[in-house]
């Protein structure tokens, strides 16, 4: 019977040693599956359990590791489908890297005519942004091929600066070649004071989807200037309908556009302005020559035609998706402060911003340039114009910040 009571009271002590800790890597179990990627499996036996333990918590950092690259390229995923600049869109995408790993550095070198440009850094103040790197200065330690875990060294970044603060010296670095259409469009480089082989795979699998983005960015930005290029293709159209009036359109532009910038509206607005700007007198493409041309004063008959062209102008263009304010620019663009103008003779804040924005511009290159019945006038004059014109023609607010720009 003490033997029975013994072995009982040994049992169960050895079986608790066993079941409890059994229960706990359940209970953390439980949880990680649940969605707690924080939890971690630790301890210190050096038996079976303590190598199943040890064996979970490899599981668990591998999945949490897969989980936030799968996370990391899901976010770069819709940043590359939104309406992103390349420069805004390379940042946001080692932004997210950076949040993965957050103490590192990265470093995108974009491949351009005989060189590397520094097109992103985490740390600007180690590396000076779209500085460029000749191809023959440019490390080959970065190039080599397999991308290959290495360490940082002066030598390997001496060449960006003589006056560099080499606070990534001694760091593991790794280079990852970024692919576009089969060709090599640039290096990811990645720097960290350890990087495992987890890392470096994760970090393939990344910069891959750095590729994508930089190729993505670069489809756009082709569409974009082909876009471009029709809008001033266009616009060099409707001037050339009177030798008055050529670069008229682009003039005005640049123009509104510093208004713009001054007024700090935002790259959507500044991009809205230009093409309305642009394609303002599109509606003159419905007006003969003859009238355009007149050298002496209009009869009240060919005044009435002119008139008609911002109307017109927003005809030709109305069925453009994604014009809404463009049409606003050219419908709106005569209509005058004091109500005086055309074809609503709507005034003040009723007009919208953007044709305001053009009228200003607009004026001013006419004012400024020969016509077919007069000579244009003086910078002097041209300013004293526009002031006496304030609150008539104009927006107070914005002929006021249009002569401090010019």
């Amino acid at each position: 019977i003490i033997t029975l009571i013994i072995s009982l009271i040994v049992g169960a002590f050895f079986a608790k040693t066993i079941t409890k800790p059994v229960r706990e890597l359940t209970r953390k179990a439980v949880l990680f599956s649940n969605g707690d990627l924080t939890v971690r499996f630790s301890a210190k036996r050096k038996d079976d359990i303590g190598e199943l333990y040890k064996s979970m918590d490899s599981l668990a950092v591998n999945i949490s590791n897969r989980i936030a690259t799968i996370q990391t390229m899901n976010k770069i995923d819709k940043a590359v489908n939104s309406s992103l600049s390349r420069n805004e869109l390379i940042k946001r995408v080692i932004g997210f890297i950076h949040d993965q790993f957050p103490d590192s550095i990265q470093v995108v070198f974009e491949k351009v005519y005989k060189g590397y440009r520094i097109a992103l850094m985490t740390q600007p103040e180690l590396f000076p942004a779209n500085r460029i790197i000749p191809s023959v200065r440019f490390p080959k330690k970065l190039v080599e091929s397999n991308s290959p875990v290495f360490t940082l060294s002066n030598e390997i970044l001496g060449y960006l600066d003589a006056n560099l603060p080499y606070k990534i010296s001694g760091y593991k670095g790794i280079s990852i070649p970024l692919v576009v259409s089969n060709h090599i469009a640039g290096y990811f480089v990645f720097a960290s004071d350890n990087i495992s082989e987890r890392d470096r795979e994760t970090l393939l699998l990344l910069a891959d989807q750095i590729g994508v983005a930089l190729h993505s960015q670069k489809e756009t930005e082709e569409r974009e200037l082909m876009y471009k290029g029709m809008l001033v293709a266009l616009s060099r159209s409707i001037d050339a309908k009177s030798k008055w009036t050529a670069g008229h359109s682009e003039r005005v532009a640049n123009h509104a556009v510093e208004i713009a910038e001054a007024l700090d509206l935002g790259e959507k607005a500044l991009q809205e302005i230009r093409i309305g700007a642009l394609l303002h007198d599109i509606g003159k493409l419905g007006v003969p020559e003859e009238i355009l041309d007149k050298p002496g004063k209009l009869t009240d008959n060919e005044y009435e035609l002119i008139k008609t062209h911002p109307l017109l102008g927003e005809e030709i263009i109305r069925d453009i998706p994604q014009f809404d304010q463009i049409r606003l620019a050219v419908r709106y663009h005569h209509e005058h402060w004091n109500g005086s103008g055309y074809p609503e003779g709507i005034k003040k804040d009723s007009i919208p911003l953007i044709a305001r924005i053009i009228t200003v511009a607009d004026v001013w290159d006419a004012i400024t340039t020969d016509r077919p019945y007069r000579k244009g006038y003086s910078r002097e004059t041209s300013m004293n114009i526009m002031r006496e014109e304030k609150g008539n023609l104009f927006d107070p607010a914005l002929v006021d910040l249009f002569l401090k720009l010019v």
